[in-house]
């Protein structure tokens, strides 16, 4: 029908924003120099994908980022002016991709009505669209425990295959939310590269990004490490499975988020008159210990949120 043809584009879109780990990490092959920016690189990306005009000012001849003619919004809000401005936080921003890693704050000053608040909607309005484009995607993982139907031994939810468990080469990322008993979300957004032991990931990276075609990888895909939560469950389900790393990733589903200036992912506004609101809770205090896997029911596992 003409109803079904109208949502398809977006049918499509929505099944592509979860996926396995390694599903993922053939993506990473196909678009290296998308998925191993760091942010000052992917900041800089959103300058470049909208280009560049020249304009004439008193002060003669100017380079004017397009992004702030927010073309996205049919030019609602747009800043008008402040080409110098523009540039001299475009070469910040290039210097931290330069020097690969972000090594300043950048402070904006100005009497009242000099467009601060406009120059800074205008880049939070392009990263959210950009974030909804495929050059500009975005992803995190999550942890999947499927349900003790689907699995039988091992650590309770991870099991070695039998009672009608995935193939050990699957993965859970795909199971219904009815074939979950846990899934645990990551906050912090951890790269899912960090799941690769460091000396392989680079190894792996080098290859990807090998004869110029990934571009600058960032520093913390090369040198980081997961989050302190994240890597407590990685090193307790290593641990179960007996250094089996293949089986680990069984558990990863990758998922794809979206900046928002709503709801505070990626970018966000702090007034001097709101109070800080982020906090943390343990996981394990308000969650059923039943309904965790064996292997981490001795961890102390905290939510942050905020």
């Amino acid at each position: 029908s003409t109803q079904a043809k109208t949502l398809f584009p977006y049918t499509t879109l929505f099944r592509s924003r979860v996926m396995s780990f390694g599903e993922f990490f053939a993506l990473v092959r196909r678009h290296p120099e998308r998925h191993t920016r760091g942010a000052a690189q992917y900041l800089k990306d959103v300058f470049d994908h909208f280009g560049t005009s020249e304009v004439q000012t008193p002060r003669g001849p100017q380079t004017r980022y397009l992004l702030f003619d927010c073309p996205f919004a049919g030019g609602k809000d747009r800043l008008i002016g402040q080409e110098e401005v523009q540039g001299r936080v475009y070469r910040a921003v290039s210097n931290f991709v330069r020097d690969g890693r972000i090594s300043k704050l950048i402070m904006l000053h100005g009497p009242n009505g000099s467009a601060k608040s406009t120059f800074v909607s205008c880049l939070m309005r392009a990263m959210e669209h950009y974030s909804t484009l495929e050059e500009g995607a975005l992803y995190r993982f999550n942890w999947i425990f499927p349900s003790q139907k689907l699995t039988r031994g091992g650590i309770g939810f991870g099991g070695a295959g039998e009672g009608g468990a995935p193939p050990l080469d699957d993965s859970f990322a795909h199971l219904d939310d009815d074939q979950i008993d846990v899934k645990l979300m990551d906050e912090t957004h951890d790269h899912p590269l960090l799941l690769l032991p460091q000396q392989r990931r680079q190894q792996l990276l080098d290859e990807v990004t090998r004869g110029g075609k990934g571009g600058r990888v960032a520093d913390y895909l090369y040198h980081g490490d997961l989050s302190p939560r994240n890597k407590d469950i990685f090193e307790a389900l290593l641990q179960s499975y007996k250094g089996d790393f293949l089986k680990v990733l069984r558990h990863v589903q990758v998922e794809r988020f979206y900046v928002s200036r709503r709801y505070r992912r990626g970018v966000a506004t702090v007034e001097p008159q709101m109070s800080v609101d982020a906090g943390a809770q343990q996981i394990t205090a308000d969650r059923s210990l039943s309904a965790l896997p064996s292997a981490l029911q001795a961890l102390s596992m905290i939510s942050f949120g905020g």
